[in-house]
């Protein structure tokens, strides 16, 4: 049997907006933009990464990643972006737990994204 990770609430003290890059209009210039869309507002907790952890991903996809928690959501499979503070993060991956236990946790792994890509 697999050992169930347990969190307390207050571990989740930090607010992320999961959205989407929609167009819209420079007002200035008459061009589409793309531009972040706030959708969906969440509470996460930052997972630190191990050192053996960080050192098996250097020269990956994955060597400047972020990994963060949160509490298990359909939301996770809904969009692509996110944004904390001023950045835009891209979902590079989720492993998400969708057993039946009572308090379940979704990993997101993050890239800090410079617009649609």
């Amino acid at each position: 049997m697999q050992k169930q990770v347990r969190y307390s609430p207050s571990d989740f003290n930090k607010v992320f907006w999961f959205g989407a890059f929609e167009s819209k209009v420079n007002p200035n210039t008459g061009v589409s933009v793309p531009t972040f869309s706030k959708k969906e507002k969440m509470h996460y907790k930052a997972q630190r990464k191990t050192i053996t952890q960080r050192y098996a991903l250097v020269g990956t996809a994955l060597e400047n990643t972020s990994i963060i928690v949160i509490r298990h959501s359909k939301l996770s499979d809904l969009y692509q972006y996110l944004k904390i503070a001023d950045k835009t993060y891209k979902i590079i991956d989720c492993s998400i737990d969708d057993s039946n236990n009572y308090m379940t946790y979704d990993f997101l792994t993050i890239k800090e994204s410079k617009g649609v890509n």
